[in-house]
Order: structure tokens, then sequence, then C-alpha cells
């Protein structure tokens, strides 16, 4: 029989491209504005970002943009991670596999390019005002 093991991580990576989306059309409004300085399509999404209520766990447009990577590294990394107990005589043993998805892997390390590039974006302006 043969058995679907790549349905669930090729579901978990298209999710994951899904939540990458918000994030990724900021940072391009973005370099938009830095390298042609078209302003429209940027501060049409940047003051909701800059101007977020004070709770840290806000899920409107502004969370999305932020915790939308980081949601994607864990959906993704849960996806490639096995987790095996076996127990033998008198001993019981854990063993934790990691199993070489490139498509997880790529789209892991995508989103901490993001999520890295939204920090040194909030430092910036945070230090900037």
């Amino acid at each position: 029989m043969m058995k679907n093991s790549f349905i669930a991580p090729l579901i978990l990576s298209v999710a994951g491209l899904a939540l990458l989306l918000p994030a990724s059309y900021f940072l391009l409004t973005l370099f938009v504005r830095v390298l042609f300085g078209s302003t429209t399509l940027y501060y049409a999404i940047a003051p909701s970002f800059l101007q977020a209520s004070a709770e840290i766990f806000s899920f409107h447009k502004s969370g999305w943009i932020l915790y939308g990577p980081l949601l994607v590294v864990i959906l993704n990394i849960v996806a490639g991670l096995h987790f095996q107990l076996s127990t033998g005589s008198l001993k019981i043993r854990f063993s934790m596999l990691y199993r070489n998805g490139w498509l997880n892997t790529a789209i892991v390390l995508q989103s901490l390019l993001i999520f890295a590039a939204l920090v040194i974006y909030l430092v910036i302006q945070h230090y900037r005002y």
C-alpha cells in the first residue's frame, strides 16, 4: 500500500506561502517606496503596521504582517519533525528526527529572512521617530 506522507508537508507549505503574502506585500511596497519614491501603496499599509494597538498579539492587518512569518516557521518545522518513542528491555528511548523536505526548508528560510527584514525595519523606524 502506498503511503501518502508527502501530502501533509505539501499542505503546510502551501499554507505557509499564503501566510507569507501580507509580509511580502508590505516589504514590496517598502522597496517600491525606497527605490522609486512611490508612496501611495506604502502609506496604504504602513500606518496600520506602525501604529498597531498596544496589544502584543493583536491579529489585524499588522499582526498578519509581523506574526505570519513566525507562524510559518513553526508550522513547517513541525511538519518536518518526527518523534519516536521506543521501549527496550528496561529502557525507554526517545528520538527526534527531522525529515529533509526541501520545500519546507526553503519556506522556513524565506520566512526567517522576511521576519529579520521586518524586525530591522521596525528597529529603524523606532529609533528614527
